[in-house]
Formats: structure tokens, sequence, C-alpha cells
């Protein structure tokens, strides 16, 4: 990672508390299962703080901290590459600063259409690195700045390639590798059918196995969340 502004570096000296005092906007509140997403300032600097350090419970101390290392890890698997959000520091096991990216979510962005094959590049260049995103269905967390130039945000979800012996778990991988490019093609067959092939609208009407098993383990994931935390309310 390149090295940081003197701001960017102050930013990154703070502890959560202060990081709140110079947060100028909440896009997330925060719950019992999900954290405050805070635009932090400081001088010229500007980053996103990721935080679950107020989410209250079990969830906040033993689920959080495994999503953000979940998403700090991607994030450093694929530091330097153009459209993904720069890790800058993690003040500790429940928070998380990264790289503001000011851009508009893809369904609202209208992007133009070379702006879609610099998406299929940017999920290829991902998926070579090793990096499933799993979570780019319906397009909210795919980003389009102001060049259109595309970001993808949001790793929580992501699935790692496994070493070469793991034959297995390398086949999972190529399977959510299949779900991000069906994923693309559903972004063009619904916001640029003129740039849709007769193959992509085939491959949709088909849906195919990749595309259910991810479905199927992020609604799984989902609900098993949402039991826990009401079984954690019962019992409180």
């Amino acid at each position: 990672m390149s090295s940081k502004s003197p701001d960017l570096a102050r930013l990154c000296a703070m502890g959560r508390d202060k990081l709140h005092a110079h947060a100028e906007l909440y896009f997330k509140q925060g719950g019992a299962s999900e954290p405050e997403v805070a635009l932090v300032r400081c001088g010229q600097a500007r980053a996103i703080f990721k935080d679950y350090g107020r989410t209250p419970g079990w969830f906040g101390h033993l689920i959080a901290p495994m999503l953000l290392w979940r998403e700090a890890s991607a994030l450093i698997a694929l530091d330097e590459l153009m459209g993904m959000p720069k890790l800058y520091h993690r003040p500790d096991r429940r928070g998380l600063l990264m790289e503001y990216l000011p851009a508009t979510p893809w369904p609202q962005a209208t992007p133009a259409d070379p702006t879609y094959d610099r998406l299929d590049e940017l999920v290829a260049a991902m998926h070579e690195r090793g990096v499933a995103h799993c979570d780019l269905r319906g397009g909210g967390n795919i980003l389009v700045g102001e060049s259109g130039q595309p970001y993808i945000v949001d790793f929580v979800a992501r699935i790692r390639r496994g070493p070469c012996w793991n034959l297995p778990w390398n086949w999972l991988f190529r399977q959510f590798v299949a779900a991000d490019r069906s994923a693309l093609i559903k972004l063009r067959v619904r916001h640029a059918p003129h740039l849709a092939t007769t193959e992509d609208r085939r491959g949709l009407a088909t849906r195919g196995l990749a595309e259910r098993m991810a479905r199927a383990i992020g609604q799984g994931v989902r609900r098993g969340v949402r039991w826990l935390i009401a079984r954690g309310d019962k019992s409180s």
C-alpha cells in the first residue's frame, strides 16, 4: 500500500471514539447484527469506518470480529487492484477503516456501455487473485465513479480459493466464481439489454447450480443469524 498522507495517518492513529467524533455522515446507524458505517474526515483525508464496537451482545463480541476479518483479508488480497477499496487500518477486532469511494450504486448510476466491460474485467481480476465476492446480485455492492470506473465493496460474504490440494473447496470456489459471473449477466440483461447476448439470456432462463447454491447459502446464513439473535434476546 502506498504511503499515507499526514491527514490520513492521523485518521489511522485514532481510536474508536475519536473516529466517531470525526464522522461527518453515517451511511448505517448499526443494529443487532449490522455495523455502523461512517464517513470520517480529518483535514483533506476521508475514509469509511465500519464499526461493530457499539453493537450489543454476543454478536458484536463474537461474530462481528470474524466478519471483519473476512472482509479485511479479502481487501489485503485485492490490494492495489483498481476498483477495490484499500484497507487503511484496523483500530481493533471490531472496527475497520478503509478507502472512501465517492461513487453511486450501480442500479442508480445508469453506467455507460464501456463500464460493463470494465466491470467484467474487474471481476475477472478479482477471481484471478483468488476471491469470489458471492453477493453481487442486484448490483448494490457495485459502485460507479464519475469517470465510469466500477468499484466493488462489502466483502463479508466472500469465498477465498484454497490451496491446490484442497479439491473439494476449490470446486466450491469455482461455483461462486460462476455465481459472480451470472450476477454480471443479470445486470446486463436488466440494465443494458442491448448488450446482452443470446447466450446471456439462455443462461438466466436456466439458472445454474452456482447461482442456486449462492442464493441458498446466503438465505441460510441470514436465517441462522436472525434465529441466533432472537434466541439471544429471549435469554437476556
